[in-house]
């Protein structure tokens, strides 16, 4: 088994961290952000964090897309068994306008309609009155997951040192730099790993020793660490509106208006948190400002879709939006998607994962098992394993 470092504490780093640990594998953490810190960089608090795809069959590039079927059984048997973890399954529809659609002409659904749970076809008929502008050519519904990206990330970050994985907050400048900060666990207690006495870091009592590989799961940053991938950073600038009102399902509308090409719909009923609006795409933008014409067209969009949204009868829904706050998150997007590859850099094994911009959840547990089959393969090329299997 090998010794890892992780950089990087978002959904992206504590997924890959905890199915490595889980493997046997001994992985320390090392991040400047963690689970309950707010920072517009630090984007997976503010995620949307649900399961959608468009590409269908016909359209080759969907391959790319086929790790996050197993976040999606992955995650929905976490909601399953564990109601603390934030995760809920929810009905998901999608529409999608005509000139949002993947394909010229024969749109027959996403790649995934024969996977995912309860998939169908929503006839024209059950479409949403307010939808009637927005020309839509096709929509269909299955049971996706919604998760509460706040709870969620306390729980992997409790389920991984529930799996002896080691945490220190630390900003790294270089990925060479990390492989020197693996810990040492030294024996365990009924709490877990316990921590050997060092005569430099005695007031922590942490021993700092050698990784064998480490693992760039940085989000944003992940191209500033692996400098030679600069020329791909792309930020991805979304702002959300979360209200006290209630919703009664996952809607997504893929982008309806031509003046404003980027910007999608999401309403994300969160359980007990209210509703969260969101759907914008801001390629290339880090800026942190608001736009105020930009919430309102949000707002309008989701009283068309969702008009339960003030309807008093459900749920005692205000008979107004009630915003709560809002939000600037900026995603760790990637020119030509995620960077899921090995490195070597000055002697150190490197594997890089970061890059899945508005995708990290779905793309989580996908990613994580690519991740692993490349760790495999390093120790094997050194001689740790037997055999790949």
């Amino acid at each position: 088994m090998a010794r890892i470092v992780t950089v990087g504490a978002g959904v992206i780093g504590l997924t890959t961290s905890l199915v490595l640990a889980r493997k046997g594998h001994k992985v320390t953490i090392i991040a400047q952000h963690l689970p309950g810190d707010l920072s517009d960089f630090y984007a997976s608090p503010y995620a949307g964090a649900f399961f959608v795809h468009l590409l269908p069959i016909s359209n080759g590039e969907w391959i790319h897309e086929l790790q996050d079927i197993a976040s999606y059984y992955e995650i929905l048997e976490i909601a399953e068994k564990d109601a603390a973890s934030g995760v809920v399954e929810r009905e998901t529809e999608v529409y999608i306008p005509r000139m949002s659609l993947p394909v010229e002409e024969g749109y027959d659904g996403p790649w995934f309609k024969d996977l995912v749970r309860d998939y169908s076809v929503i006839p024209p008929a059950e479409y949403p009155e307010g939808s009637t502008k927005d020309d839509i050519a096709y929509a269909f519904k299955y049971t996706g997951f919604l998760i509460n990206p706040v709870q969620y990330l306390h729980y992997l970050l409790g389920e991984c040192l529930r799996s002896g994985v080691q945490v220190q907050r630390k900003t790294v400048e270089t990925l060479t730099e990390a492989k020197t900060l693996f810990i040492e666990p030294t024996g365990s207690s009924k709490r877990g790993p316990t921590f050997g006495a060092n005569p430099v870091l005695s007031k922590n009592g942490a021993v700092f020793g050698t990784a064998d590989i480490v693992i760039n799961c940085a989000g944003i940053a992940g191209s500033d660490l692996n400098t030679k991938d600069l020329g791909n950073k792309l930020p991805i600038k979304g702002q959300t509106l979360l209200v006290e009102n209630n919703a009664e399902k996952i809607i997504v509308v893929e982008p309806m208006d031509q003046a404003h090409p980027t910007e999608s719909l999401y309403i994300l009923p969160r359980k007990g948190y209210g509703t969260l609006l969101t759907g914008t795409y801001l390629y290339g933008d880090n800026s942190l400002n608001f736009d105020p014409a930009l919430t309102e067209r949000i707002k309008a969009r989701a009283l068309r879709y969702a008009p339960e949204l003030v309807n008093p009868s459900f749920m005692k829904n205000p008979p107004k939006l009630v915003e709560v706050k809002q939000f600037i998150g900026i995603r760790p997007g990637r020119k030509g998607g995620f960077n899921v590859s090995r490195d070597r850099i000055q002697g150190v094994d490197i594997i890089q994962n970061y890059g899945s911009g508005a995708n990290g959840y779905q793309n989580s547990f996908g990613l994580a098992h690519k991740v692993s089959l490349l760790v495999d393969d390093v120790i094997f090329e050194k001689g740790g394993l037997t055999s790949k299997l």
